[in-house]
């Protein structure tokens, strides 16, 4: 009798110990499963693409320069202080409309006309204010500078659009001295940017008489000077 329950009890003990094909509920846990497929001893990541998408989407949205980008909030430390300066400069945009119109660019005349109304609200009408001027204005500004710089490129040469690194030096300035709190500093730099920039596009067409095959045929060419 005793042999016979030491055996039952021995049957019991290796039926235990025996591994169990069904997981238990923290072996099949979403946790533990990423956890498994984090990265491997070789460095690569075992995670499914799709979730590798998603939490680089996440990053993306959560840093800091994506969320300045979007931000409402102005740059500028002293406040609310407009300057007429600036403020008029913002209407120069409006000047390579014609010749980019002729030139047949009309993303580029569309967006010169939006970063017109953009830059005057974020420049002048809600500076040093939060607005969501300033939202349009940081999406508008990189959209209208990549076009135009395309347009002089394919219609005027490389070294004409190399000349726009002017403009781009008179921006990181103005940026500097923004930074620095010097405010008339940055008002004569962010002027320029605008001027510098604009002069460019305006030189750059009118001297190489741009006309775009859009027009041919159509009778309008001949208005064109």
């Amino acid at each position: 009798m005793a042999t016979a329950t030491a055996a039952d009890e021995g049957g019991l003990r290796s039926r235990a110990s025996t591994p169990s094909l069904v997981p238990s509920a923290s072996e099949s846990s979403i946790s533990d499963y990423e956890e498994r497929l984090g990265p491997h001893k070789n460095g690569t990541d075992a995670r499914p693409a799709q979730l590798r998408r998603s939490s680089s989407l996440r990053d993306i949205a959560g840093s800091t320069a994506f969320q300045r980008r979007l931000s409402r909030q102005s740059s500028l430390s002293w406040g609310h202080k407009p300057s007429p300066l600036i403020g008029a400069s913002c209407f120069l945009f409006l000047l390579p409309i014609p010749l980019m119109i002729r030139a047949c660019c009309p993303v580029s005349a569309g967006l010169l006309g939006c970063v017109t109304v953009s830059s005057y609200l974020s420049d002048h009408v809600y500076t040093g204010l939060e607005s969501w001027a300033h939202t349009f204005d940081r999406a508008t500004a990189p959209l209208a500078f990549t076009s135009c710089l395309y347009s002089v490129y394919s219609h005027c040469g490389v070294w004409w659009a190399i000349s726009s690194c002017a403009a781009v030096v008179c921006h990181v300035l103005a940026n500097y001295y923004s930074k620095q709190g010097q405010y008339e500093r940055f008002v004569i730099w962010h002027s320029l940017w605008h001027v510098v920039g604009v002069g460019l596009i305006v030189v750059c067409f009118a001297l190489n008489g741009v006309v775009g095959q859009c027009w041919e045929g159509t009778g309008w060419e001949q208005f064109f000077p």
